[in-house]
Parts: C-alpha cells; sequence; structure tokens
C-alpha cells in the first residue's frame, strides 16, 4: 500500500428499518453476535424505538424538534459505535430528514477488541458467501451450473450427461 492510501474499511450502516437492529451490513446485524458494550446496544435499541415514536402513521414526523433530536442521536450513536469498532470500519448515517446529508463516522477512541472480533467474523463470512454467489453467477453465465452434473472436488473434473439430443 502506498504511504498515500488509507486502509480500506468496513461501512456498517445505521439506520432504523424494522430489522429489529439499526446496524447493518448487507442487512441487518443482531445484536446479539456483534459484542458491542451492553450500554451502547440499549441506547441503540432507545433510538430506534424513540424513531418509530416520533412518526405518524403516514411515516412524517410529529415534529421538527423530534427530527433534530433524533439526527442528533443518530450521529452521536453512529460515532460510538465507530470508536467500539475502531480503524478498520466506518459508520454511516443518514438521517431521513429531507435534504440530509450522509456522514461517515471512525473511531477516536480504543476499540472494543470483542465487537471487532465479532464484526470481522461478520465480515468474512459476508465477503465468503459474496464471492460464492459471484463464482455462481459466473458459472452461470458461462453455461455451467444449470442442469444436471457432478463434479469432483480433488480433481476440479466436471460430469455432464450426454447433451439431449443423442439417444
Amino acid at each position: 500500500m502506498k504511504p498515500s492510501e488509507s486502509p480500506k474499511r468496513t461501512v456498517v450502516r445505521l439506520f432504523p428499518d424494522y430489522g429489529d437492529t439499526v446496524l447493518w451490513l448487507d442487512g441487518p446485524i443482531n445484536y446479539d453476535v456483534t459484542d458491542l458494550t451492553d450500554d451502547l446496544v440499549n441506547e441503540l435499541r432507545d433510538w430506534e424505538q424513540f424513531y418509530y415514536e416520533s412518526l405518524t402513521p403516514g411515516f412524517n414526523w410529529k415534529s421538527s424538534d423530534r427530527a433534530t433530536k433524533y439526527a442528533a442521536e443518530g450521529h452521536r450513536l453512529a460515532q460510538r459505535v465507530a470508536d467500539e469498532l475502531g480503524d478498520g470500519y466506518e459508520i454511516e448515517f443518514r438521517s431521513y430528514e429531507e435534504n440530509a446529508r450522509t456522514h461517515r463516522f471512525r473511531g477516536a477512541q480504543s476499540p472494543n477488541p470483542r465487537a471487532v472480533a465479532a464484526f470481522d467474523a461478520l465480515t468474512a463470512a459476508l465477503r465468503v458467501e459474496q464471492e460464492r454467489i459471484s463464482r455462481a453467477r459466473a458459472a452461470t453465465a458461462r453455461g455451467e451450473g444449470t442442469g444436471w452434473y457432478a463434479s469432483s472436488p480433488l480433481s476440479g473434473n466436471v460430469f455432464r450427461p450426454p447433451s439431449s439430443g443423442q439417444g
């Protein structure tokens, strides 16, 4: 890596969306697998509840004060999550207010090693799954991976039945 390049950070998005969590990679992240501190998880849950209580049945803010408080608390919590996850992560937050900007937060304190390990494991599993999907799509594009066939994992040989034109 060149001195002018910074390491690639994993982006964790922060937003409520009926996933019973406000933390997202490519999908919702259950708090039970994050190893974030209990205080932080409770604050994230409280913030999500405040969000739902601040909306009308038509999903509009009940007041501009509630929208402002939601955004301010979102920024504060994004920084708290970033602090627990350290240098390898950025926390992305964008308020639902009209014309709101997306903000990214990086850790400014000593990270929580257990949370970092938990998110590293989640990120690694996500990358493995994304690579599996990518390989499957590439195989399908080449006409492989469809229909009946057998493969030998040790040799890499693929055995296909005779084409349907024979017989």
